[in-house]
């Protein structure tokens, strides 16, 4: 996969995306959001990717948020277009992915960067991660789902101060209120999110997306619809060849062989 702004490479069965405008301490413009999509669904329909692993080149960032110059020629008339659709869809199609999704971030992730992140299936942090949604700073709100999605990880109180302050965290306190579940040294950032990507892709493809969506089920839906709608899943799991392997596979000591079935 070439692309301007991305760079990718596979480690084993896992796809690596690493964001890269060093300049613009990889801050996400139109062409690069259109990229990262059809990397995503390419790595989705390729049976050699098990996971995928997002972080950003160098050491000073994740992904500073949008590009700038391309705010300016925002209005009401182009945030209902395509280009607006596709800020939105850019996460939700992580968050729905097939496949799971690590975010290994590095340095600032602000805006649309955390927006990106937080699409991922887990997210862990170096160090020296500051995260913001600091569009209020600008007179503007979060326009990716930062406002749909945050509190689902960080709860009301915390959303509210992030999104109507503006103010950095820094990665103790992302990981204190559940942003990140883990924060690590810098050199161990990528060794560990590959770590990840490598155990949640060696599990069964359909039981993966289950449990998922059971979980994301959860932020919507009252306690007893939720628990129907994981009896549902699990129903329906007992169904798969996968379960019957992890079964066999369990019963004779050796490591299951899943083919999404």
């Amino acid at each position: 996969m070439a692309y301007a702004n991305l760079e990718t490479e596979m480690a084993g069965e896992v796809l690596v995306i690493a964001l890269r405008w060093p300049e613009r301490l990889n801050a996400l413009n139109h062409q690069m959001r259109i990229d990262l999509l059809d990397c995503i669904r390419q790595a989705e329909e390729n049976d050699e990717v098990r996971a995928i692993v997002i972080t950003g080149d160098g050491d000073r960032a994740f992904c500073a948020g949008a590009n700038i110059p391309e705010l300016v020629e925002r209005t009401p008339d182009s945030e209902m277009g395509t280009a607006a659709t596709l800020r939105k869809e850019l996460p939700t199609a992580l968050e729905r992915l097939g496949k799971p999704s690590v975010a290994a971030i590095n340095g600032y992730c602000f805006g649309g960067g955390l927006e990106l992140a937080l699409g991922c299936t887990l997210r862990i942090a170096s160090e020296n991660a500051t995260f913001a949604q600091p569009e209020i700073t600008l007179g503007q709100i979060p326009g990716s789902g930062g406002t749909q999605r945050l509190y689902r990880f960080v709860g009301l109180g915390w959303a509210m101060q992030m999104i109507l302050t503006g103010e950095r965290i820094d990665s103790a306190t992302a990981r204190s209120i559940g942003l990140v579940t883990e924060v690590l040294p810098r050199e161990n950032l990528l060794g560990r999110a590959l770590e990840l990507a490598r155990t949640l892709g060696s599990r069964a493809p359909l039981a993966f997306v289950a449990g998922r969506d059971a979980v994301l089920r959860s932020t919507e839906s009252d306690l007893l619809s939720g628990i129907d709608y994981e009896r549902k899943l699990y129903a329906l799991c007992t169904g798969t060849e996968d379960f019957r392997e992890g079964l066999a596979a369990y019963a004779e000591k050796r490591a299951p062989v899943y083919k999404g079935r």
